[in-house]
């Protein structure tokens, strides 16, 4: 699978504004400062460094990271069989967290970590990069969205999210009064791989299509689904840090 970015960059954006609503206040102060010795200004503005750096030859070692592609008759992850000797997001996920969690690791070392983390929790909430290999994750899948000739991947990437959002720092605020504390506490419960299972599901119940036609209809059925997907990437997100971070 190339040319794979997950959600647009606002789409990213409204995921690390989210995280950071939910940061613990030392938490908070340490993603802070890695942040400033990675030269990146903002936590949002960090969860789109591992999409600016994709076109440095120095990372192509990094594109295989950003998604896992799984059968349609996905049982559970098996990383022996599902995550091929390349790479793929739920093992960078793991060795990331365990790094940013590493008080030995250098600073440098442990803010890449966070930028990875902050980037790749995004990707694993957008559905198709948990998609078929035989499509790219749909990237092969050419369609028309209102009459725009675009790709299956692309389609849920950017011009899904771009029907809504119009600015992601105000759109990323006015999401958080729509979370309630009992889905915060079951969102951040899970782990990486129930996160892969939900956009296995979602990839075939809403993604995929036999139409090459796209509109409202479609707009329609899954503009929640994409919500709900940046909401829960958001609160996961913060929960990963805190978790690494806090000691919780």
């Amino acid at each position: 699978m190339s040319k794979v970015y997950g959600w647009g960059d606002d789409g990213h954006r409204v995921v690390g504004e989210i995280a950071w609503s939910y940061l613990q206040p030392e938490v908070r102060l340490e993603v802070e400062q890695l942040l400033q010795s990675a030269g990146e200004s903002s936590l949002a503005e960090a969860t789109t460094w591992a999409d600016r750096i994709r076109s440095d030859s120095n990372y192509d070692w990094a594109a295989p990271l950003h998604y896992i592609s799984l059968s349609r008759q996905w049982d559970g992850y098996v990383e022996s069989r599902d995550c091929p000797k390349a790479g793929c997001i739920l093992r960078a996920l793991a060795q990331y967290e365990r790094v940013l969690a590493d008080r030995h690791a250098t600073e440098s070392e442990r803010a890449q970590a966070l930028l990875f983390i902050a980037h790749f929790v995004g990707d694993l909430h957008q559905p198709l990069h948990t998609g078929l290999a035989s499509d790219r994750g749909g990237n092969d899948i050419k369609v028309q969205f209102f009459g725009f000739p675009t790709n299956l991947h692309a389609l849920w990437d950017v011009y899904l999210p771009a029907g809504f959002v119009r600015d992601w720092r105000q759109y990323a605020h006015s999401q958080l009064e729509t979370i309630s504390e009992p889905q915060r506490q079951s969102w951040q419960a899970s782990d990486a791989p129930d996160w892969a299972a939900e956009s296995q599901h979602l990839v075939h119940s809403h993604a995929y299509t036999d139409e090459a036609r796209l509109g409202e209809k479609y707009y329609q059925r899954n503009r929640k689904v994409v919500e709900q997907r940046l909401r829960q990437a958001g609160v996961r997100l913060a929960g990963v840090f805190n978790r690494s971070l806090g000691g919780q």
